[in-house]
């Protein structure tokens, strides 16, 4: 993408998730990521299009409370049980070579500094998972209890970030701020991208992790990936059978986006309601002509 084109459409991002949260009168984690992915979908679907020609998106997002907790299997490293993450970032591309994929794994954080914030030592646990990726199990996942994951390489990347969120975004008659950050692991985490530019970086495969097509035989890191799609699936067709259909916790047709119309999730998982909350973006690019 052109750079003068790809600014332009950050900004536009920029507006569109500063947008999704006005109004708020909480400003806790919880409510400002549910307001994000229940509001910016349907946003990020009337941007996009404006920006990438020859792509149909289709977009949604879900809110989830529960979230789902490992414990390391080596408990010399923490006997503490991180959260696998606040937030996940899914892009699937569908083109004529078949579809790609991409993820971006996010733990919120507030802060009042976004390019010093160190991470409390009360949180290291959380912070040894995105920077060495022990071998874990799952503790509070639902059906996935007691199973074992090891993601490799055992070191940062790009898949893992901090989503900081600024203390400062609701300061009145600041002429422009962007609430959302995003920060490589790292004991003092420092604002690298806003979370407008890490979207359409994600699109474009510049930034997250790619994963694969569901196997039987994966990589950990993808076979993680899938395990969220799959609990957070789930979780939200046991909301709607449940009689939430209409709930604002949920946008855009998010149980066909995940799992591709398949309505029998039900009788896969039996969860209560613990997954990712999610913001799903499928670009289908069939339409356009390759050179």
């Amino acid at each position: 993408m052109d750079l003068y084109l790809k600014h332009s459409l950050c900004i536009d991002v920029a507006y569109a998730i500063e947008t999704s949260i006005q109004g708020l009168t909480s400003h806790q984690e919880p409510d400002l990521v549910a307001s994000l992915v229940t509001n910016l979908p349907q946003k990020l679907s009337v941007v996009l299009p404006q920006y990438i020609s020859g792509v149909r998106f289709n977009i949604g997002g879900c809110f989830i409370h529960q979230k789902p907790i490992v414990e390391f299997c080596n408990q010399t490293i923490s006997t503490k049980k991180p959260e696998v993450g606040d937030l996940l970032l899914i892009y699937k591309e569908v083109n004529r070579k078949g579809n790609r994929y991409n993820a971006l794994l996010l733990q919120a954080k507030k802060t009042s500094n976004i390019y010093n914030s160190p991470v409390d030592p009360q949180d290291k646990h959380q912070l040894a998972l995105y920077t060495q990726w022990p071998k874990f199990r799952y503790h509070r996942a639902g059906t996935l209890n007691g199973q074992e994951r090891s993601i490799c390489p055992k070191t940062v990347s790009t898949g893992a970030q901090y989503l900081l969120i600024d203390e400062n975004f609701a300061t009145p008659n600041m002429p422009v701020h962007w609430t959302f950050w995003c920060a490589t692991p790292d004991d003092v985490l420092s604002a690298s991208h806003s979370l407008a530019f890490q979207i359409v970086d994600l699109i474009e495969f510049q930034t997250g992790r790619p994963f694969i097509e569901k196997k039987p035989y994966m990589d950990h890191w993808s076979k993680m990936i899938w395990d969220l799609i799959d609990i957070s699936a789930s979780a939200c067709f046991n909301r709607r059978s449940a009689g939430y259909r209409n709930q604002p916790r949920m946008q855009g047709n998010i149980l066909n986006l995940l799992n591709n119309g398949n309505d029998q999730l039900s009788e896969q998982f039996n969860d209560d309601n613990i997954g990712m909350s999610i913001l799903y973006i499928e670009g289908d690019a069939r339409e356009r002509e390759f050179e």
